[in-house]
């Protein structure tokens, strides 16, 4: 729903109004209703800030609006540096984080994102991916707090946490296994129409049990198309909605054209003509493995960066006034010494200060050989420690190693488009208008 100005909806987010909760307030110098006092705190803070353009977006695309999410103190946290080290490629007074939003409905959400953020004292950048539901933030530490950002967003009605690769596989996961159920309900329809189909190309077409088979295909191509064929509506119609069409808009007609069609014979129950319901079944059923395949290349991909931080330990022995004592590897700093033992991995970049081993370094090099390690040779992060002890000076930790450098090239390549991918997204809809052009023609 969209903000309603005239109806009995709420200004905000156009749900009903009730006589319990209902309140009102001054917005632009005329008196609005509100479902509740969070919908006109947002509202407020909005055209506060000289955002209510977003309300005309908002309405061109009828978008369910967001009402303000509850702001946790304990985000605070992330304003540590221990904390961001995890997060944050550099620590110095210019800092750049990925942010995972929570939602991001369409253009309109990243609209007001980034211009709610812009205006900010101390927001260099804030950059929205809309698919990854994504948000580069580069800002000033010295003048802003990354909490603050956080609590910017709650106000306008989006929670935002660093981004986290273990929760985006859990997601794309979730996703993943929704879609095989459609891939099974569409599988399970097309081998069972194709029986019906055999049946009536061998000679049922012309016998007294045609109107039979052609039910039993309606029957089973109907559900398949509302559910199986439901992602390609949704595409479709959100496309359009923009006025721009997308890949699944030929797809819906086509599968829809065909199933109208079928539809038509069957009822009026026309004779000399053939049903094409095993067609709709199988295009959905195979579009659908497709979608699955490319979901779960981008879950591997995302699962790479898991793996790739698994190889970093959660702990390192370090000596502190001659005393052994294990710490989190977020409390390491530079110049402090730690003690790797023979079969470890190493937890830091460093350089050895004492003793000797051979350390395998095939994640950075693809090297199965282990190589000699001695005092004065650096060691690298996620490297495996074989025969002897080494004592470590640090040289760096977390996202400043050659393992923490390789992580962020990952997560940068995932939320970044190639030249190639922006010039198929300006064709996609072009490309869209004339296929269905020529094929009206």
């Amino acid at each position: 729903m969209v903000p309603n100005e005239q109806g009995d909806g709420c200004f905000h987010c156009g749900l009903p109004l009730s006589n319990l909760g209902t309140c009102q307030g001054m917005i632009a110098g005329t008196r609005r209703m509100f479902c509740c006092s969070g919908c006109r705190a947002v509202c407020t803070t909005i055209h506060n800030a000289g955002l209510e353009g977003f309300y005309r977006q908002a309405h061109a695309i009828s978008i369910p609006l967001a009402p303000p999410i509850p702001f946790s103190e304990e985000v605070a946290l992330y304003d540590l540096d221990e904390v961001q080290k995890r997060f944050v490629d550099n620590l110095g007074p210019h800092r750049e984080i990925n942010l995972i939003v929570e939602g991001i409905h369409c253009p309109a959400c990243v609209w007001l994102i980034e211009h709610a953020l812009e205006p900010v004292p101390g927001v260099l950048a804030a950059n929205v991916n809309l698919s990854g539901k994504r948000l580069r933030l580069r800002w000033d530490n010295t003048r802003l707090q990354l909490s603050q950002v956080m609590r910017r967003l709650s106000e306008i009605g989006y929670a935002a946490l660093p981004f986290d690769p273990e929760v985006a596989e859990g997601q794309l996961r979730r996703q993943n296994r929704a879609l095989l159920y459609r891939i099974a309900f569409a599988g399970f329809a097309a081998m069972n129409l194709m029986w019906t189909s055999i049946a009536l190309y061998s000679g049922a077409a012309h016998s007294e049990f045609r109107e039979l088979f052609y039910w039993v295909g309606f029957g089973l191509a109907t559900p398949t198309l509302f559910y199986s064929g439901y992602p390609f509506f949704k595409g479709a119609w959100q496309g359009m909605r923009r006025f721009y069409p997308t890949m699944d808009l030929p797809i819906v007609i086509g599968a829809s054209t065909t199933y109208a069609y079928s539809s038509y014979l069957t009822f009026l129950q026309i004779p000399g003509n053939g049903v094409y319901f095993d067609t709709v079944v199988n295009f959905l059923f195979v579009i659908l493995v497709g979608r699955f395949l490319e979901s779960a290349s981008r879950r591997k991909a995302v699962a790479s960066t898991q793996r790739v931080l698994d190889l970093q330990p959660r702990g390192a022995t370090v000596l502190r006034e001659g005393q052994e004592a294990i710490v989190s590897i977020d409390a390491i700093k530079t110049d402090e010494l730690v003690l790797v033992r023979p079969g470890t991995l190493i937890p830091v970049d460093g350089m050895v200060v004492e003793g000797g081993s051979e350390v395998d370094e095939s994640l950075l090099t693809g090297e199965s050989r282990p190589v000699p390690k001695g005092v004065s040779d650096t060691v690298c992060a996620g490297s495996m420690n074989h025969s002897g002890a080494l004592l470590i000076r640090v040289i760096g930790t977390l996202r400043n190693t050659a393992l923490g450098r390789i992580i962020h090239l990952v997560e940068e390549a995932q939320s970044s488009k190639i030249p190639i991918q922006y010039f198929a997204d300006r064709m996609v809809p072009w490309f869209v208008s004339v296929t269905l052009l020529l094929a009206a023609v």
